[in-house]
């Protein structure tokens, strides 16, 4: 069961992290892979919002769910993301600090048959990398562009 967490600090006020992380058009821009965001059922800021996040990575599709469980609008949400065998919470935090934001994601996944569970054992760190570098990715496009990204 791979479980990690990630942190960075953006030189934004949370109003403008928040805007940011909560426009399903932004998530294309720096969730690698995703090609598109689709809202099923809600509001991308409360709890019981459901999403489908299209993914294409070399040249496969794939769809995952994303069940937003619990949010504390502009301070925390946490997600379940299920789909292909896998089933992770996701927790990202917003909060003041130092003038801007510290944004943090604790990421806990688990797979659903043997294959997954060892296919994420391996790839924990890989995981854990990729998330790091979209973290990174949302930060420069926030301090660059502020909540609407181009």
């Amino acid at each position: 069961m791979p479980r990690f967490e990630i942190k960075t600090h953006i030189n934004q006020p949370p109003e403008i992290v928040h805007q940011a992380f909560i426009d399903p058009d932004n998530s294309v821009q720096w969730m690698q892979d995703l090609v598109k965001f689709e809202t099923i059922k809600g509001k991308a800021d409360e709890a019981g919002a459901v999403a489908h996040l299209h993914y294409s990575q070399k040249g496969k599709s794939y769809i995952l769910e994303d069940v937003l469980e619990y949010c504390e609008s502009g301070r925390k949400y946490i997600s379940r993301v299920s789909g292909g065998g896998l089933s992770a919470n996701v927790d990202v935090s917003i909060d003041p600090a130092n003038g801007g934001t510290d944004i943090t994601m604790i990421w806990d996944g688990i797979g659903k048959n043997l294959v997954m569970k060892v296919l994420l054992w391996l790839m924990r760190r890989k995981i854990k990398r990729g998330a790091q570098t979209e973290l990174e990715t949302f930060k420069r496009l926030v301090e660059a562009h502020g909540a609407r990204f181009p």
